[in-house]
């Protein structure tokens, strides 16, 4: 029998310790990770064939951490405007060693027109065409509504007749495409769908917790209505007009959000049958995750309604702070960010209701001149009026002449307040069919001086600059909130 030699006990541990130190213990990757890794539902955007290779490499050999976007339908609103703020950060994430996949529904046609739209490049995308990796990953599907069974099929077409791609060749995909829509169309009413109301209003309303969204010479067209380039000029058929804000800077101001969702909108709707190959997925949304080197999850977030793709819609990528850098993940498209500025007064529902006022100009100026009349001003009152309001201009750098109960006064007042400047103040009554002879009079000159019949006046250095929202009669001068917005107004006074 051959004798076995046996290592004593003490060297067989020092043994296994060593080997222990140098050898590299295996972390198991995350759930989530291994379902991406293995999906085979996935295929090529180009050639709409099986991918030869995972979209995640094993956490073998993988050396880099990877943010999976999963997307909804690749003709959904959600889906451009979220990949034009990651394309726009697309650089900074390969500086961090960051690789970006991005999965949506659709077919090879859809991929080929939302890549040409959005500029993402064909390599970080793949298509979901059955939307089964979304079902994987258990994404959002909206308020899980059913057809009842006693709504017949024909009052089922009569709905799908309404909606984009109307009724189905199949009529065993009726009831299913109809549930899909009822289940969409429910999370766009806020059904089921946490955040998707609040998002459409913000849209409208702005958002000085976000930086600028339309960048100056951009453009949009969507039938007889063009918007652009800014976010200013708009022209509605034969009409062409201003919008209010237009001059307002560094936050995302009224309807600009909108007027984005209008450009990706028009571009879905006119290419529809392009876009949408799968109704039965019109209801899936998306889900956001960013894995290690180990695939590790070190961040997820699924989507719950309609135009919410992110937690913190004002910074969709703020996620990314601690990987690329808060400059780029709080602002990726880099356009003016600064919450409106520290200078906010002469903004809100004023500036277009001010700017409604003026329409009414030649209404006042006729009653401005009336009134004094009326009250038996002759020429001498107007001349005193004229040597008051010379006295005053020329000893004081900024006179504002008032009403009390005027909110366009105050506000004026609060424009100066707060850059800090010095003025004299002219009450000229509490409103203007509230005067008496000598303030009509006072009024009437103001008007013969300077154009406006309206208060608030402002003059600077003896200029007149407008009201607050007026502007000068000969156009040298935007008003007071313009000259305020342009940076002039800080200028002006500490000249």
């Amino acid at each position: 029998m051959k004798s076995r030699h046996l290592l004593p006990a003490t060297l067989t541990t020092t043994l296994v310790i060593a080997a222990s130190a140098f050898s590299t213990p295996s972390t198991p990757s995350s759930p989530i990770y291994n379902t991406i890794q293995s999906s085979s539902s996935l295929l090529d955007p180009i050639t709409g064939k099986e991918l030869t290779s995972p979209i995640l490499s094993s956490a073998a050999e993988n050396s880099k951490k990877t943010l999976v976007v999963v997307l909804p339908q690749l003709g959904e609103f959600d889906s451009s405007e979220y990949c034009e703020f990651l394309i726009a950060a697309e650089q900074s994430l390969e500086e961090n060693n960051i690789e970006l996949q991005v999965v949506g529904i659709g077919d090879t046609t859809a991929a080929q027109n939302f890549c040409d739209f959005t500029g993402l490049s064909p390599e970080r995308l793949c298509i979901d065409p059955s939307g089964s990796l979304h079902k994987e990953l258990n994404v959002h599907c909206g308020p899980n509504f059913s057809v009842p069974d006693g709504i017949t099929d024909d009052v089922l077409k009569f709905f799908l007749r309404q909606l984009p791609g109307g009724i189905p060749t199949d009529e065993e995909q009726v009831r299913p495409i109809a549930t899909s829509w009822l289940n969409y169309l429910a999370m766009c009413a806020g059904i089921g769908a946490p955040g998707t109301l609040q998002e459409i209003l913000r849209g409208y309303f702005g958002d000085k917790n976000a930086p600028e969204r339309f960048r100056d010479d951009d453009v949009v067209k969507a039938g007889f209505i063009t918007i652009g380039p800014g976010v200013g000029p708009t022209k509605i058929g034969p009409l062409s007009y201003q919008q209010w804000f237009a001059d307002e800077k560094g936050y995302q101001r009224p309807v600009e959000l909108a007027t984005v969702r209008l450009k990706n909108m028009v571009e879905v709707l006119t290419k529809w049958d392009e876009y949408v190959s799968n109704y039965n997925a019109i209801s899936l949304r998306g889900a956001t995750y960013l894995f290690d080197e180990d695939g590790k999850e070190l961040y997820s977030y699924k989507s719950r309604g309609v135009l919410t793709y992110s937690e913190t819609m004002a910074r969709p990528l703020s996620f990314l702070s601690p990987y690329i850098g808060e400059d780029v993940a709080r602002n990726p498209l880099g356009l003016e960010d600064n919450g409106g500025g520290d200078l906010v007064r002469g903004r809100g529902v004023l500036k277009p209701a001010g700017k409604l006022m003026s329409f009414l100009s030649f209404l006042f100026k006729l009653e401005n001149k009336l009134q004094a009349q009326l009250l038996g001003a002759d020429d001498a009152d107007y001349a005193a009026a004229r040597k008051d309001i010379e006295d005053t201009l020329s000893s004081n750098k900024i006179v504002v002449y008032t009403y009390l109960l005027s909110p366009f006064s105050g506000e004026t007042l609060a424009v100066l307040d707060e850059i800090g400047a010095d003025y004299e103040t002219v009450e000229v009554g509490l409103e203007w069919f509230l005067l008496d002879k000598e303030k009509s009079v006072l009024r009437a000159e103001l008007l013969k001086m300077t154009g406006q019949s309206s208060l608030p006046h402002v003059f600077i250095d003896g200029k007149h600059v407008g009201g607050l929202f007026t502007g000068s009669s000969d156009g040298n001068f935007p008003g007071l909130a313009g000259l305020k917005e342009s940076g002039e107004l800080q200028k002006m006074v500490d000249n």
